[in-house]
């Protein structure tokens, strides 16, 4: 089986874990070089609305900063706007109310870092896909890459990567027609048990 390499991911797009599903052992990219506007600290919601992006606010960083030391900023009280989003944006989903107690805590807690934020999210993700493998992260930059390198290509820019994720039903299609690879939450609230068989 391959190796996958990923970057850190706050809420990953539908992409992010079929990558890990279908190329296990994966590794968490810890010894690279924040950036910015990627996918490190930002997802993708759909609300009524239309697509709505979704950032968790650092503190000051400096050039080539390495991403585990960066801090989650609290100057700003992002957390209880990205529940009132997300909930205002799927609590009518089909399968809402059967996570909402899995992931509301984690816009109740503060944590330091954005990796150990980013971490415990995915775990949880991966539960919640019956995704049972386990996070591994980089001993040092891997600058030759592992075997699947997509610590790039997964990016919110990158408009040329288009999610080989199945079509599923979303709430607001009928008004934006059906958004890819949005955040892995639109999938699981839409899809509930079956959001897997969709990756």
């Amino acid at each position: 089986m391959s190796a996958l390499l990923l970057s850190t991911a706050y809420l990953p797009p539908v992409a992010y874990l079929q990558k890990i599903k279908n190329n296990r052992p994966f590794f968490i990219e810890k010894h690279e070089h924040y950036q910015k506007q990627s996918y490190r600290n930002r997802c993708t919601v759909l609300t009524a609305n239309g697509v709505l992006p979704l950032s968790v606010p650092i503190t000051q960083t400096h050039q080539k900063q390495v991403v585990s030391t960066v801090r989650i900023s609290y100057s700003e009280k992002w957390q209880q706007k990205h529940w009132r989003a997300i909930t205002s944006a799927y609590r009518n989903t089909p399968y809402f109310m059967y996570y909402e107690d899995a992931i509301q805590p984690f816009y109740q807690r503060k944590y330091d870092f954005l990796l150990d934020y980013n971490t415990e999210w995915l775990q949880v993700l991966l539960r919640l896909f019956k995704i049972d493998t386990p996070i591994l992260f980089t001993e040092n930059y891997e600058k030759d890459a592992l075997d699947v390198d997509f610590r790039n290509i997964l990016h919110p820019k990158n408009i040329d990567y288009h999610s080989p994720c199945k079509p599923y039903a979303q709430l607001f299609s009928e008004r934006f027609g059906f958004q890819e690879n949005l955040s892995c939450i639109d999938l699981l609230f839409n899809q509930g048990n079956h959001a897997a068989s969709f990756l």
